[in-house]
């Protein structure tokens, strides 16, 4: 038994000794890979200034730059530079929060040395810090953290910002928070608390990498924000979703904006609501933009040069993203006041047209005259009253109660009806809008949109 044991030791000593001889080349490869797909990024340049390799790890250095005219083009000689330190431990035995055993464990660090002549924060940490453990199947965990800092004057506080998620091959998730943040200088102090962000994406790291579509789902919430003294809202929630239809190949996205309450002054709502689609996408198109990008920016030094072959791409290719008849709808806009409700639904589409070109894309009148659109508005009555007599105060610059407000407000909204671009139904305005041909139409009522 004791025999068996020692050997038992012995192997376990050995695979410990022995296994990070073959994973270091390896992750110097990863590394490699990580600045090839920096300098394939628009306006990013990145080198390795130095590498420092043992027998259970290496560390190294790279050099991050952004050339600034890609924000500005009339911004000379401008850049941003960040130096990373990338500090990886082989296993596979690994002392890792995340876990004891694993392929290796990798703390990328910015410090963030020249940031501390505007901000501070805790002297032993750095400004940003991306923790990553790779386990024997492919799998990696990461966790990020950025700490809390301030301002010398004390006027922006940040209370600091941690995450970690998980990569499978089922696909990635991800979970990071933030307390509170404060900006106190000026007139209108900005308080922001209860930051969350959750990211789902049902996909392999090789379908994610190829740029098109598959399920996924990014919330970013934040419970409660306050501006200036009398204005406060909550619930706040930004909604953003793609999926694919694996026969059709067409992809879909999907961005809502929520609001629970809002207080600003006399003002009150809730339940706003603006949920946005673009769906009938091809995913091939996509894919095939991505390789062709890639490809062209591992070739290509100019920016000028790298948009203009783009921008024949984009004519060359147009068709088929617009064969499978690409919408944009507004799936839900919607809202809630003291004096009613309303909401309303939007679709639209390419009609059946000839290849046009880019240049005709970019002109809003090409718009008009080949797009199908269709719209329904639905408001409580004494909401569209409400709202009304709001503005015919404004403009006569008179009180809202005033006798002359409410009859004023009661024609408009009288000729309205009688002109057929609004019903009364069971105490709801509604309308009915409609967009071919370069024609709009409301019920019954037509008018050139030029």
């Amino acid at each position: 038994m004791k025999k068996i044991l020692a050997v038992l030791v012995f192997t376990l000593v050995a695979v410990c000794l022995v296994a990070p001889k073959f994973i270091a080349p390896k992750h110097q490869e990863k590394v490699a890979e990580l600045v090839s797909n920096i300098n394939n990024a628009p306006g990013y340049t990145a080198k390795i200034v130095s590498t420092n390799s043992a027998w259970f790890g290496s560390e190294n250095k790279v050099l991050v730059t952004f050339d600034t005219t890609q924000i500005d083009p009339i911004i000379q000689g401008g850049s941003l530079e960040a130096e990373l330190i990338i500090d990886t431990h082989y296993g596979p035995l690994l002392l890792s929060s995340q876990g004891l055993f694993g392929l290796y464990n990798t703390e990328i660090r910015f410090a963030g040395d020249q940031q501390r002549n505007f901000i501070n924060w805790d002297e032993d940490q750095p400004l940003y810090e991306l923790s990553v453990l790779g386990g024997f199947t492919g799998n990696f965990k990461i966790a990020d953290n950025i700490p809390a800092f301030s301002n010398p004057a004390n006027t922006f506080q940040f209370s600091g910002y941690k995450g970690q998620g998980e990569m499978t091959d089922q696909g990635f998730i991800y979970q990071g928070s933030l307390d509170q943040m404060d900006v106190v200088d000026g007139f209108t102090p900005v308080k922001a608390e209860g930051f969350t962000l959750s990211i789902e994406l049902n996909a392999d790291l090789e379908t994610i990498m190829q740029g098109g579509f598959y399920d996924s789902t990014t919330d970013l919430t934040l419970e409660k924000l306050n501006v200036g003294a009398d204005t406060e809202l909550s619930g706040l929630n930004i909604e953003m979703g793609s999926s694919l239809d694996k026969e059709t190949q067409l992809g879909s996205i999907e961005v809502g904006y929520l609001i629970k309450d809002v207080m600003s002054g006399e003002f009150k709502a809730s339940d706003l609501s603006l949920v946005t689609e673009l769906a009938n996408l091809s995913n091939k198109f996509f894919i095939d933009y991505k390789n062709f990008s890639d490809k062209l920016l591992a070739e290509t030094n100019s920016s000028e040069a790298v948009y203009d072959v783009l921008f024949t791409f984009m004519q060359d290719n147009i068709d088929e993203l617009l064969v499978a008849k690409p919408e944009f709808n507004i799936t839900d806009f919607s809202g809630t006041f003291p004096e009613g409700s309303f909401n309303a639904t939007l679709t639209s589409k390419l009609a059946d047209i000839s290849s046009p070109t880019i240049d005709e894309l970019s002109q809003p009148e090409f718009w008009l005259y080949n797009a199908i659109v269709a719209a329904n508005i639905e408001a409580d009555e004494p909401l569209v009253r409400h709202l009304t007599e709001r503005f015919i105060a404004s403009k006569m610059r008179a009180p809202l109660n005033a006798p002359e407000v409410k009859q004023q407000a009661l024609m408009i909204i009288d000729s309205f009806v009688q002109q057929g671009l609004i019903k009364l139904e069971d105490d709801k305005y509604k309308s009915e809008i409609t967009i071919e041909d370069g024609q709009g139409k409301i019920y019954d009522s037509a008018f050139p949109l030029m």
